[in-house]
């Protein structure tokens, strides 16, 4: 099925037949990733292209990669320049998916036009069933959420932000590049929600 722009992004989620992919955390550029997240490259040029690589080894020029948030660190200062920008155009040119959709995280710029423009669409969060035919309700956020849309019927929650030092939850997922599990590969969402299945829905936690 071919993209729809005049559709929110849940509805072309629920209606797509293309392969869709997940992953999050990329910081491109970001320096200080390569120490704070125990990232085992020889310097940040190596860990752009080692990441880059492992999502064009898998998701297809036609495929979906939904990225959950901080595609890139830019530079110093608070407002993005025009290098900051270029620089973003420069990784998502290297991304031969023709399609990624991406959910806010805290280092993506609110309202910049132009990085906007680099992906099929912006959200802060994405709330959606019927992906790939699958009934349970999908939650789409950066940040890892306690209580979800759903979660006491089946909802799965998939995020990133916490960089693998996140906590077990059932039916919740940190989709970033830095958790063990996930080999620094974008996931294939419907491997991954076969996997998140195998555990049991889970309510309101109340404390004794």
């Amino acid at each position: 099925m071919d993209y729809l722009p005049h559709m929110s992004t849940a509805k072309t989620l629920s209606k797509t037949d293309r392969r869709i992919y997940i992953t999050a955390d990329s910081h491109f550029g970001h320096v200080d990733a390569l120490e704070w997240y125990g990232r085992k490259y020889a310097n940040v040029e190596a860990m752009d292209a080692a990441m880059m690589d492992a999502i064009n080894a898998r998701v297809d020029s036609q495929d979906i990669l939904l990225h959950l948030g901080d595609f890139m660190v830019k530079g110093g200062g608070r407002a993005w320049e025009g290098a900051d920008l270029r620089r973003a155009q420069a990784y998502r040119d290297r991304i031969q998916c023709k399609r990624v959709y991406l959910i806010q995280g805290n280092h993506d710029p609110r309202g910049e036009e132009k990085f906007d423009a680099m992906f099929e669409s912006v959200d802060e969060i994405v709330s959606v069933r019927g992906i790939k035919g699958i009934d349970e309700r999908v939650v789409l956020f950066h940040y890892p959420l306690e209580q979800w849309q759903g979660r006491p019927t089946g909802a799965f929650h998939l995020h990133g932000h916490v960089h693998g030092f996140g906590t077990a939850v059932a039916r919740r997922h940190d989709c970033g590049v830095d958790l063990r599990e996930n080999g620094c590969t974008p996931l294939c969402f419907e491997e991954l929600v076969t996997r998140l299945r195998t555990t049991p829905p889970s309510g309101f936690v109340r404390e004794s």
